[in-house]
């Protein structure tokens, strides 16, 4: 099969953008911008809304059953902690405000839906704990403690009804919980390397990490069987993976490289860099 990835437009939007989603049913797609405390709205190639919200968002997630955008971060501007900011997405307007606690460190370093059970989880970096909310009430249903550990990105494992949460740190440790009971379930570890991000293929049960450590990779492993199935190479700087699940590929961001190289899911093989 022959690739073809390519930049096909630049887009400005705000102030050191950092997440970002898409909902594939309507087009739409969302930018955490850091900086400027706003979520830039694009539609076919162009910003259509700039929206402010109450934090300076870093990580963005999408319900795309209920059309709910969920964007996290922490204000060091106004001192008023970590929060979750809810955007309906038919209006493009913020519904509501979640605070998660008075902590400005790191904040919230990644989140996630699901969206077949309404919740959404949020790693809140500064209290060691994955946030657990109701989609439908807006409420915080549970804190999960990581004992100590910071977590960074986490994915949901959409047959399995669990979440796997990337920790910081040299150990390359990744937690399981179990999405039912919001208990911590598994501790696993990747290699003595630092992670970063974390995505899964709900389909193929395929679990892909990215690793910053030198030489940067991507680490594939089996959701089922929890082991490193391969180790992928990813340049120098692999802060972040997200993955298509039409095609079955799987996009790694090389953050000092520059790049952004492209996965194929089946063979586990780089087939373009963009």
């Amino acid at each position: 099969m022959l690739f073809r990835s390519h930049i096909v437009s630049r887009v400005s939007v705000g102030d050191e953008p950092r997440g970002v989603v898409v909902n594939p049913y309507t087009g739409r797609v969302y930018v955490a911008n850091v900086h400027s405390g706003t979520i830039s709205i694009l539609h076919t190639g162009s910003v259509i809304a700039t929206l402010p919200v109450d934090t300076l968002p870093f990580v963005v997630a999408i319900n795309t059953q209920t059309n709910r955008i969920y964007a996290a971060g922490c204000n060091f501007l106004t001192g008023a902690g970590s929060m979750v900011v809810v955007i309906d997405g038919h209006t493009d307007k913020v519904i509501t405000d979640i605070s998660l606690n008075q902590s400005c460190g790191l904040g919230t370093q990644g989140i996630a839906v699901n969206q077949f059970t309404n919740r959404v989880y949020v790693s809140d970096y500064d209290e060691n704990q994955e946030v657990v909310i109701d989609g439908s009430t807006d409420q915080i249903v549970a804190r999960v403690d990581l004992l100590g550990r910071q977590p960074l990105g986490v994915a949901v494992d959409l047959l399995a009804k669990q979440e796997w949460v990337a920790l910081d740190g040299p150990d390359g440790q990744v937690d399981i919980l179990d999405g039912s009971t919001n208990t911590l379930l598994d501790t696993i570890t990747v290699g003595n390397v630092f992670i970063n991000n974390v995505a899964i293929n709900p389909s193929t049960r395929s679990v892909y990490i990215a690793s910053d450590s030198t030489p940067s990779s991507l680490y594939v492993l089996s959701a089922k069987t929890r082991q490193v199935l391969t180790a992928v190479p990813t340049g120098q700087f692999a802060n972040d993976v997200s993955l298509d699940l039409l095609s079955n590929l799987v996009f790694v961001t090389d953050g000092q490289g520059n790049q952004v190289f492209v996965v194929d899911g089946s063979s586990n093989q780089v087939v373009a860099t963009v």
